[in-house]
This record gives structure tokens, sequence and C-alpha cells, in this order.
């Protein structure tokens, strides 16, 4: 295993020459800016974000696929900037699996193998002259060629009659340990073609584990799986990272995913990383507005409100005084107007307050063990209600029955809020003396 390091790194890609709509033809796309990030010796990191924000890019660059535009990566104490994926000692699982369809599982696993065996049997030709260099390397070509031959050719005969060289048969002790640790022992001489998806994930997988490298890159590997096996699956890898102890960089975005695999997460956005944290601490103390958006699998709702000293967020009818620990963080926001983040779990139906929101359901999702509400708020103009444009996602127990068109109460758990600027859509985090509370 080993450290990566992502400094300032950029890519940027041409405009297409036939694009009608690019008057600047000159100028570049950038698709990565200003990409700086650490993945500890053994870490699991998590790479998430909306499509298109550029998290498959960078993960081609750290592998070598892509040319890198500006900046540097290190892995370990090399910069590989420039180096083949070949030299680079990184395994890739890809989101399509990317077996060779007419191998076998077995030979699938050890196709790896045998290219670094071969490599390393090219470097132990001894010197000499040019042509009896060559020479050498013609007769080792064609002897490796006809070894491989008797060795397909000999795999599936009983075991005495099997012919295996001793490169071979440390392949094929690499091979069978793979294959016992992913439970694919039964699978070795089927067809990719003859694989469920998950046990074709299991051989991609397995792959990249075979070749011992120092790192790990994974690129949405469980898209193509339905939901319950993807969830086996999810649980499969993080136990097979943490026995492995190999760096790891894995791409999805999937928040689900990220939740509950990541050692830290780092949330992308537009070619940027917005904000890298362990995931517990980018669900509660997100960044900026986007991050709360898009860190739940129900979004945090928001809600325009305005800020009067020292401690009073206003909406219409609706008061309610925030702790002391707000006063100096929202001073200077007075009179003006804030977003206020609420997340669904933090709602609770009450009673008629002025420090509730009154609301009208729209329509409400059992999910057997929790309820979500959608929710219209109400206001009141000229003595006469009317539904705004905020509408709120709510989840309540299961047990609360209630109807579409019914008019609610709405209170919030004050500890749990977020407030973010109507403008840099930055967060604005509560001043307090508590270690949980890194932002201040």
């Amino acid at each position: 295993m080993a450290q990566v390091v992502l400094e300032n790194v950029y890519k940027s890609f041409p405009h297409r020459k036939g694009d009608v709509n690019n008057t600047r033809r000159s100028e570049s796309v950038n698709i990565l800016r200003r990409i700086n990030l650490t993945v500890e010796n053994g870490e699991f990191m998590v790479l998430v974000g909306p499509s298109g924000c550029g998290k498959s890019t960078l993960l081609r660059l750290i592998a070598g696929l892509e040319d890198i535009t500006g900046g540097n990566i290190w892995v370990g104490n090399s910069c590989i900037n420039y180096l083949p994926p070949s030299q680079r000692n990184i395994a890739m699982v890809f989101q399509d699996y990317a077996l060779y369809p007419h191998m076998m599982v077995y030979d699938n696993i050890a196709f790896g193998l045998r290219i670094q065996a071969g490599r390393l049997g090219e470097g132990e030709i001894g010197r000499g002259e040019d042509g009896e260099k060559l020479l050498h390397q013609l007769l080792n070509k064609f002897l490796k060629t006809a070894e491989n031959l008797f060795v397909s050719a000999t795999r599936k005969l009983p075991n005495g009659l099997r012919y295996v060289s001793d490169r071979e048969q440390v392949v094929n002790e690499q091979v069978i340990n793979v294959a016992k640790l992913l439970q694919i022992e039964e699978l070795l001489n089927r067809y990719p073609k003859e694989l469920s998806g998950g046990q074709k994930q299991r051989v991609a997988l397995g792959r990249a584990i075979a070749r011992n490298p120092q790192v790990f890159l994974m690129d949405e590997p469980l898209s193509n799986l339905d939901a319950k096996l993807r969830n086996q699956t999810r649980a499969e890898i993080v136990k097979l990272q943490r026995q492995l102890g190999i760096t790891t960089i894995y791409v999805t975005h999937d928040q689900t995913e990220a939740m509950t695999m990541g050692d830290r997460v780092a949330v992308m956005d537009r070619g940027q990383i917005i904000q890298v944290a362990p995931p517990l601490e980018i669900y509660n103390r997100p960044a900026n507005r986007f991050v709360a958006e898009f860190i739940g699998s129900v979004p945090m709702n928001f809600i325009e409100v305005k800020f009067q000293s020292p401690c009073l967020i206003t909406k219409g009818d609706f008061r309610l005084t925030l702790s002391e620990n707000w006063g100096n963080a929202l001073r200077k926001y007075n009179g003006r107007t804030l977003i206020l983040g609420v997340r669904p779990e933090h709602w609770n139906i009450s009673l008629p307050a002025t420090k509730n929101l009154p609301a009208q359901v729209e329509w409400s999702e059992n999910l057997g063990n929790d309820s979500y509400l959608a929710v219209k708020l109400i206001e009141t103009k000229f003595q006469q209600d009317y539904l705004a444009s905020d509408e709120l996602q709510v989840r309540v127990p299961p047990e609360k029955l209630v109807n579409t068109g019914e008019k609610v109460w709405l209170s919030l758990n004050p500890d749990k809020i977020h407030f973010f600027d109507p403008e840099t859509e930055l967060a604005i985090f509560p001043q307090s003396n508590s270690p949980t509370l890194p932002f201040e």
C-alpha cells in the first residue's frame, strides 16, 4: 500500500473542431481544476458527486489512462505523471467489469500475473552484443509462447497430466488464493457469459487483487447490480479492503455508498473538490449548500428567513429564537435574508404556535420503516391563507397517519438547523467550544 497525493491537478480537453456553438475555439474546456487531495496509506477514500463532475476523469488520471494537463500525482515517493499505466502498480476495477469474454475466469484473473511474470523474465536476459541480445529475446519469447500453449492445452486434464511451469505454478497459487478469498473457486472454469452480474464483479475484483497493487481504483463498480446484490457486495468490498489494507479510491454517484464505505469522503462538483471529511462530518456539517443538498437520501430542505439581532429568525408569522451560539456568527446578517436548512428527520408534526410553520400535505410516501411527506408552506396575507412556493420533505414515524390536503404545523429541532449565506451559499457555523464543531 502507498499514500496517494494529488497536487494542484488540472485536466482540460480541446474544443471539438465542429462545435458550432464554440465562438472561442482556441480555449480548452477545463474538466478538473485545483485538485488537491491526500489519500493516506490503507485509507478507503470515496469520490462522490453528480454525473459530469469529473470524478471518473480524476480516477483515469491516477491510473494513467488520461494525460495530466497540470500538477503532480504522487504514489508513495514517486511522481507518476508520465509513467505508463503498466508501470504504476495500480489496479483498476471498471464499471462494466471489462472481463475478456474469450477467457475463462481462471485466465481472466491470471492474465495480469502472467504479464508481470513475462516482464520480469525479459528483464533477466543476459548482456551481450545487440545481435546476441535480440536472439535471446526471440528465443525467450518463443519458449514463453510454447510454454503458455502447453499450459492452456493441458489445464483441463487430470492433475497428473497437466504441464505446469515454475512460473505458472506461482500464478496458479495466487489465483487459487484470490478465488478462495472471494469464494469463487467453483467459477474458475466458466466463461464470463455464464456468470451473473455479482459473479462478474467478484471476478473483476479478483483480477485487481491478484496483482497485489499499491493502490486500488474502483469506478462505480456496483452500478450495474440490483439493489439487494449491491448492498451485499458493498459490505464485501469494505470487508475485503480492511483485510488487505490496500489504499483504495472509490468513485460513485451514490451517496449511500459514500456514507457507508469510505473512511473519508471527497465531494466533487464542476471539476473541483468541495469538501473532504469523514462521512458523518460531511452529513452533519456540510461546507456549503451543494454538499448539504447532495448528501442525504432525501435532500435537505431550504427556506428563506430573515434574521434579527440578537437571535431571532422570522418568515411571515413564524418566529424562532436561536441559541446564543448563533449570535456572533449571524450578527452581520441583521435585517438580511438567510437560507435556513433543515433535514427531513429534524421536523416534527406539532401544535399551532408562532415558533412552528403551517403547511399543507401534498402527498405522502410510506416505506414501512419510515414515512415521508411532501408539504407546502402556508403563508397568510391580508388575512387569507395561500400556498407558498416552498416545498419541503418531512420524515415522520410510519404509525403517524397524515392525509393528503391536511394542514399540519411543523416544529424543528433548533440544535440541528443549518444556515447558508444567500450569495456565496457557504455554510455559517455557530461559535462553540465543543471539539465536535471544527468549523467556527
